[in-house]
């Protein structure tokens, strides 16, 4: 599974993608929604992409809305993508069946999961699981088991991969009496062991295992169409003010004091994020290499006139000056400040290009 097959969710894969360059990988993390359907696929699509070993980047010109995806073709990748890598884990909930009538585990249906989220390209729900397997009205669970051979697992040294990898898919089916189990290993994590959690019912797992994961929420598709229109208002705003940064630099701060701040660092980072997706659609629409126009239904002055300062000589530098912002707000630096630096270097930036 590539970043390129999931059809959504590009800035939070972006933000992915930063975190995974910068060496700066929670060891657990827990990806969280009301439809987590797609979690699975990118959980497995970031497994892919952290033990790639001939990682691919793309540049503006390359009209891709990710900055990179894992190449698909090395070893790792292969294996990973049949979901048969030694070094990925996968935990989910089970129950007896057919065939296992007694001492059910992930482990011993392994085979079965691999076949339904083959089939399923990733995208699976907990349900469709459960008539896959054909076990009418039971409900699995992720048990005892599960908990031990995880541990087992972990204990031996990685074969091949740089990162030993559990995807506990459904985490809030853990069993009461296999919770303290993996809370010890997320609180003493071994070398280079990551830990990707799911759940669409966050409210059913403890809360010390949410107190040692890092958040990731997944929007909808319709949360994200409306925060877009929320982040293109207040991009051309700020945007705007960026370019009198010589001459009328209250403005700015008074946007960033207003606007900005009271969003939080989460809404930053995805207008941080948002921000960038605008200058390289435009830069693309300069270049000739991309039709659609994410400026289409803004004022018109600014979106016939903003693409003529964004060239090739400062296009890699705004992304690198906005990166460098994500940055410091994910490491909590105060956003007030963060803010009203880039404005002034994207105003030099626009104005000098």
């Amino acid at each position: 599974m590539q970043f390129s097959q999931i059809i959504e969710q590009h800035d939070l894969i972006n933000s992915l993608i930063r975190i995974a360059d910068n060496k700066r990988v929670s060891h657990a993390q827990l990806l969280f929604g009301e439809e987590t359907s797609k979690a699975f696929a990118l959980a497995l699509a970031y497994a892919q992409y952290l033990n790639c070993t001939n990682k691919q980047r793309f540049s503006p010109e390359d009209n891709s809305l990710i900055i990179a995806d894992s190449c698909g073709e090395c070893l790792s990748c292969k294996k990973i993508s049949k979901l048969s890598h030694p070094d990925l884990h996968l935990i989910f909930p089970n129950t007896t069946t057919k065939k296992i009538d007694s001492k059910n585990s992930s482990e011993l249906l392994l085979n079965e999961f691999r076949e339904f989220v083959l089939n399923n390209q990733g995208v699976i729900k907990l349900n469709d699981w459960y008539d896959f397997l054909d076990v009418g009205n039971k409900q699995g669970l992720i048990n005892v088991r599960d908990a031990n051979n995880i541990i087992k697992s972990l204990s031996i040294k990685s074969y091949e991969a740089e990162y030993k990898i559990v995807i506990i898919w459904c985490v809030d089916k853990l069993h009461y009496e296999a919770a303290p189990k993996l809370l010890k290993t997320l609180e003493e994590p071994y070398e280079n062991t990551l830990f990707l959690l799911i759940t669409d019912d966050r409210e059913n797992i403890l809360p010390t295992i949410i107190s040692r994961t890092q958040l990731i929420k997944l929007p909808n598709i319709n949360q994200k169409n409306t925060s877009d229109n929320k982040y293109m208002l207040l991009f051309i705003q700020w945007i705007r003010s960026c370019f009198y940064y010589r001459s009328n630099i209250a403005d700015i701060i008074k946007i960033i004091e207003a606007d900005i701040v009271k969003l939080g660092r989460e809404e930053q980072k995805q207008l941080l994020s948002f921000s960038i997706e605008v200058f390289q659609n435009s830069f693309l629409l300069k270049t000739g290499l991309k039709n659609n126009n994410l400026l289409e239904n803004t004022d018109p002055t600014f979106r016939n006139n903003f693409p003529n300062y964004i060239t090739e000589n400062n296009i890699e530098k705004i992304y690198k000056e906005i990166d460098k912002s994500i940055l410091h707000i994910e490491r909590n630096g105060n956003a007030k400040i963060v803010f009203l630096d880039l404005s002034i270097q994207l105003g030099f930036l626009l104005m000098n290009n």
